[in-house]
């Protein structure tokens, strides 16, 4: 009996030693595929410029959830700002020149996405059209229920 005590505590001391060892760490696939998301919102975003090019108003304001924000004229505007916004622009003559995302970062998880992009702004004065200086736009992107990127933020 005295040799069971002797024991027993060798085997609780083996037991917790053994129990408390790192395992083998096994790598995990990532759950979503963020090259391939990064390439989807490049898409997107190609397709937007081309809606600009085109001064399509309602092809750029479909790229826009429907709770999206913007931050033109220096405050929180909706969709039906940023119609209203492109029409003006367009008709007074104006238009964006933009370029392609100079930074883009997905989450890990997919779901959400920012880039930043450079435009130049150009608009008719006395006849003549006048381009400003380059300047930098981000875009907060969202994967919606269907698979689609949508903007939900743009400064």
């Amino acid at each position: 009996m005295k040799k069971l005590f002797m024991i027993l505590p060798l085997v609780f001391l083996l037991c917790f030693t053994f129990s408390c060892q790192k395992g083998e760490e096994v790598a995990e696939e990532p759950a979503v595929d963020v090259e391939a998301e990064r390439a989807a919102i490049q898409e997107a975003f190609s397709a937007w410029m081309k809606a600009n090019d085109a001064k399509d108003v309602d092809g750029l304001v479909s790229y826009f959830a429907a709770d999206a924000v913007t931050l033109f004229d220096y405050g929180l505007q909706n969709n039906a700002y940023m119609q209203e916004f492109w029409n003006d622009t367009f008709a007074k003559g104006s238009y964006w020149t933009g370029y392609p995302p100079e930074k883009m970062v997905v989450s890990a998880s997919g779901d959400f996405a920012y880039l930043i992009f450079g435009v130049q702004f150009t608009r008719l004065v006395e006849g003549e059209p006048k381009t400003g200086d380059k300047y930098y736009c981000m875009m907060v992107w969202k994967k919606q229920a269907d698979n689609s990127w949508k903007i939900v933020a743009f400064q």
